[in-house]
């Protein structure tokens, strides 16, 4: 009976060590990023980061001012309005966008967005296919501003 306790206690830790290497959490500051044209994008789910395999989200805070150039790519995209107001500009439709505002961007639809406001304009952006770890090192080439700590 000892035995089978002993066993079972082994599975059960082994289950658990399991599932904390499963879960990977991530943050703006332990993230690669990019910044330019008043742009900061961290880029917090990726194959490069989590090893996550069917999506890519980033968080991005634009400075008055700032604005996205228009572009586009494979990758279909959900951007939503976390705080600030904007102008978000999806194939030949502009529309002004502000926070709680999610938007749908089609795969190779061109896309852009400026912050019209005098504060920070912040989204989160959601996208899959994902960009995959190459295109994800040449798209946000700057290293993380700090590391997460082990267990964290």
């Amino acid at each position: 009976m000892l035995l089978c306790r002993q066993i079972l206690i082994v599975v059960f830790a082994a289950q658990l060590k399991v599932g904390m290497e499963t879960m990977k959490i991530t943050d703006r500051q332990s993230s690669r990023r990019y910044k330019r044209d008043n742009i900061t994008s961290y880029l917090l789910v990726s194959e490069e980061a989590t090893g996550a395999k069917h999506i890519t989200t980033s968080l991005v805070e634009m400075e008055p001012g700032g604005k996205q150039h228009i572009h586009s790519h494979e990758t279909e995209q959900c951007y939503f309005i976390l705080d600030g107001t904007g102008r978000m500009t999806v194939g030949d439709e502009t529309r002004e966008v502000l926070a709680g505002l999610s938007v749908f961007i089609p795969s190779n639809t061109p896309h852009g967005l400026q912050n019209t406001a005098d504060g920070i304009l912040r989204y989160l952006s959601a996208g899959s296919p994902p960009f995959g770890a190459e295109s994800e090192l040449e798209q946000w080439p700057l290293p993380p501003e700090k590391q997460l700590g082990k267990g964290q």
